[in-house]
């Protein structure tokens, strides 16, 4: 011990009227101060929250060695800190019970004498913890799945470590239950705000932004319960615990709003309407608040941002339909409230909220200016409001990019290649400026859209990519010559002319969309990519993982998606060759090898499959030579292989669920179109009548009715007492379109108890599916009736006078409730089933009721038959 050590010391006396009550606590002080081990929480180069996380990622003894440095780090250390206390007695039990399961880590272990573990646990139990909690912890993180582990931490009353939920929220977690996330949030809620350890506000964010990246995974809808969240913990900020807590909820709630533009991971345009609710939610809160929170500007542009993925409302509408057709599109006054109007009162939300930015103090950049371009406000003209995703925005040394981000913002914000062809060049005239990769993206994005349908009445400038008409009627040949853009060949001449290479959006786009695998091939060296990878994913080649390794992923999915869109369609009797052929089954070969099992990119990233799957489900895609029905059959069994193993690698959504159900109406019309043809020229046996339309329907059903039930089962939301998180009430919501698909595909499958399960399950979820119907406006409604068409059309014959008694009855007592179901009449089925262009619904209907009326008739010949009258025989006579 120093002098100094000992002159401090000599200070203290020991006894009656001491600063130390008794001779023994004085003898554990100088113990602790004179033994080696003088800092008990050190700043470890590696955390132990880390490394635990590392552990949780541990399936095989290979990945136990491949992290081996981490945890023999871990088992060296002595200090105290809570964490390493658990992972040490952790790694001491597994390696009991297996001694030769990491030896380099045992010896370190077995180094702990009892004597030491007694004395930490001693330690422990100072701060309020035990051996028994140290057990409890690691059986909560010893769970076999990351939904299992959060089960376990909020099966108990008692609260645990604040460390336990970080590492089980955190974002390389792979959560399959949508509840997972919803319990995190209301167990911290419960032990954590408003308790005598709350959490601090940097551990709070750290939360915040692992649950938003769960949320916007598994369920984007909770993301409004994030926000519930957000202001519970904002409101516990009070200046009883905190002197700066006006500070302190100011950086909550702008962090917050940031978070919240997030876009979801599926149909992130769809979902972005409850981005803008969590937003919303803490907005007013905030005026609510004797004093209202200050917003940044980071803020501001969030909201514009979500603002831009959402759908005009009917002012916009309005805006966007008096629109002229010259450019730029300067509204046209028609009548006295037109003239009434000024500038500023059509200006969309996204404007809006850039002018309340400014009259706040902040100073408008390029971004700035990009996001008001997509909003309809150009720099110097207006421009088409655009739905859109957000660009990226660049910050410190980079911002000077966000420039480019202008132009190519507003060469989106066109309605065809033309318009978008003059806002190039002119802005390259106005800033003297060459364009970038991400300018030259929006070009060709503008060059490869398809032309708008004529049919399509309702969509309006901005709403879609496809391209608009080109209203040129007052121009010369010269000046249409003039103002005509170039083909895609030329402007990618150009680009690589002026050492702009495809790079990052900009080869996604092009490679993608390319003609031949020959061009993408082109692209892609280009780009710079390892040409050995290249080579290795030509078509009957044999690539390694290290090979498709070195690509990627992006550029990886965009190769699949082309794979994809060069699978030819059936034509009359053109055969192809096995080259053409063998496309999408080399897409599903790298798909297979890149995206393995076992690795963190095989279990979350799963765009390829998804893609695959959208291409098999296409009405003509070609897969084999041979008829119809072999061809159909052959890409169902293909989307069965997919959907499986989208299932077992990274888990499946409604997408994987919707291209299925078109796969096995796909294969079953096919077959009825088959049967109807042979029994015309009356080859048809009696074996073939009672068939089933597709193969393996057994295992389809079951595969669809599991995934069915799997995304409606309820959230578990039981561990929220308060009930101020209100959270969804389903797994993954499932709206009017996936409903009529899924009765539709039970109607091929010939399961009328399931489509008799799935009205029961409409009725009694009404007033969620008209929510859900009224978020897609009209067209929402007319697929619910569509649905009750198709299940009076498919599964009525086989209702008895009961069963019919009961469903018409509880289709009345919606009307009681506001809903606007009414069961079809026998008209509507009619036109519903002559609409179906495929006839796959009027043959269908023909085999039920045949098959119905030859039941009914067996059933009167019997003696012990049924005495009920068929309904198909009231329904159809």
């Amino acid at each position: 011990m120093s002098t100094l050590h000992k002159v401090a010391l000599s200070k203290f006396r020991v006894g009656p009227g001491s600063l130390w009550p008794s001779a023994q606590a004085w003898s554990k002080i100088l113990s602790r101060l004179t033994r080696s081990r003088r800092c008990r929480h050190p700043s470890l180069r590696l955390s132990p929250s880390r490394i635990i996380s590392l552990r949780l990622r541990c399936q095989t003894d290979s990945k136990k060695h491949s992290y081996g440095h981490a945890f023999r780090f871990a088992a060296q250390k002595r200090a105290d800190r809570l964490p390493l206390i658990m992972l040490q007695a952790w790694l001491a039990k597994e390696n009991t019970q297996n001694e030769q399961n990491e030896p380099l880590v045992s010896p370190y272990l077995h180094s702990i004498t009892p004597y030491e573990w007694t004395e930490r646990f001693d330690g422990l139990a100072s701060r309020g913890w035990s051996a028994q909690d140290v057990d409890h912890w690691i059986w909560i993180l010893s769970g076999e799945d990351g939904d299992t582990r959060v089960q376990r931490l909020v099966s108990t009353e008692s609260p645990n470590p604040l460390f336990l939920v970080n590492i089980l929220s955190r974002c390389d977690e792979r959560f399959r239950n949508a509840s997972s996330p919803l319990s995190i949030m209301a167990y911290t809620s419960k032990h954590y705000f408003n308790s005598p350890n709350p959490i601090n506000v940097y551990q709070f964010l750290l939360l915040l932004r692992r649950l938003v990246h769960h949320t916007m995974r598994l369920c984007p809808r909770s993301i409004v319960t994030v926000a519930r969240f957000t202001v519970d913990y904002v409101r516990s900020l009070s200046p009883d615990s905190h002197t700066n807590y006006y500070h302190l909820q100011c950086r909550v709630f702008n962090t917050a709003l940031l978070l919240f533009k997030r876009p979801a991971v599926i149909q992130p345009m769809i979902n972005m309407q409850f981005n803008w609710r969590a937003q919303k939610t803490l907005l007013v809160m905030s005026d609510n608040l004797d004093t209202p929170l200050i917003i940044n500007k980071f803020s501001y542009e969030s909201v514009m941002e979500v603002m831009l993925g959402m759908k005009k409302s009917k002012t916009e509408k309005a805006v966007a339909m008096r629109y002229a057709k010259s450019w730029p599109p300067y509204r046209q006054d028609f009548d006295g409230l037109d003239a009434k109007r000024t500038a500023e009162d059509d200006y969309s939300r996204t404007v809006k909220a850039g002018q309340l930015m400014k009259e706040a103090g902040y100073p408008e950049d390029h971004y700035d200016r990009a996001l008001g371009a997509l909003g309809g406000k150009g720099a110097n003209s207006p421009t088409i409001q655009t739905r859109s995703l957000v660009p990226q925005a660049w910050k410190g040394n980079s911002e000077d990019r966000n420039l480019h981000v202008h132009w190519a913002m507003l060469v989106r914000a066109t309605r065809n290649p033309q318009e978008a062809w003059k806002i190039f060049m002119d802005f390259a005239a106005e800033t003297d400026k060459a364009p970038n990769g991400q300018v030259y993206a929006e070009m060709f994005i503008k060059l490869h859209s398809r032309p708008l349908h004529p049919n399509s009445k309702s969509l309006l400038p901005g709403d879609a990519k496809e391209n608009f008409p080109i209203h040129d009627a007052n121009y010369s040949e010269y000046e249409l010559a003039r103002l005509s853009p170039p083909t895609i060949r030329e402007l990618y001449d150009q680009m690589i002319s002026y050492g702009v290479k495809p790079e990052g959006y900009c080869l996604h786009v092009l490679l993608s969309n390319a003609e031949s695998l020959e061009e993408g091939a082109r692209y892609l060296h280009d780009a710079g990519i390892d040409p050995v990878s290249i080579s290795s994913i030509a078509l009957f080649k044999e690539p390694s993982y290290q090979a498709l390794h070195k690509i990627p992923l992006l550029v990886f999915k965009s190769y699949i998606q082309l794979l994809c869109n060069l699978q030819p369609d059936r034509q009359g009797g053109i055969r192809y060759s096995s080259v053409e052929l063998y496309r999408i089954r080399h897409a599903i070969k790298l798909s297979t090898l890149r995206l393995r099992l076992g690795t963190s990119e095989g279990h979350t990233f799963r765009p390829p499959w998804l893609i695959i799957c959208r291409a098999l489900a296409r009405p003509n895609i070609c897969v084999l030579n041979g008829t119809r029905l072999e061809n159909d059959t052959e890409a169902l069994q293909m989307s069965l292989d997919i959907f499986r193993i989208a299932q077992k690698a990274s888990g499946i959504d409604l997408d994987f669920f919707f291209y299925l159900c078109r796969a096995v109406q796909k294969a079953a019309v096919s077959r009825i179109h088959y049967w109807s043809s042979i029994r015309d020229r009356g080859f048809m046996d009696e074996a073939t009548k009672n068939g089933p339309l597709v193969p393996y329907p057994e295992t389809i059903q079951d595969i669809l009715k599991e995934s069915f039930a799997s995304f409606t089962s309820q959230v578990d939301n039981s561990e929220n007492n308060s009930g101020s998180l209100s959270a969804p009430t389903f797994q993954q919501y499932i709206g009017p379109a996936h409903l009529h698909t899924y009765i539709r595909t039970l109607a091929f499958l010939e399961d009328t108890e399931a489509m008799k399960a799935l009205l029961r399950w409409m009725i009694k979820h009404k007033a969620y599916i008209n929510e859900e119907a009224d978020r897609i406006e009209y067209r929402g409604h007319a697929l619910i009736a569509k649905t009750l068409c198709a299940f009076q059309a498919f599964a009525g014959p086989s209702l008895s006078e009961e069963e019919r008694e009961d469903m018409r009855f509880q289709m009345e007592a919606s009307l009681d409730n506001g809903c606007s179901w009414r069961w079809p009449t026998l008209e509507e089925v009619d036109a519903y089933v002559q609409s179906d262009r495929s006839r796959g619904s009027e043959l269908l209907q023909r085999r039920i009721l045949a098959m119905s009326w030859l039941r009914s008739s067996v059933a009167e010949e019997s003696p012990l038959g049924s005495q009920e009258t068929p309904a198909a025989q009231q329904m159809f006579s």
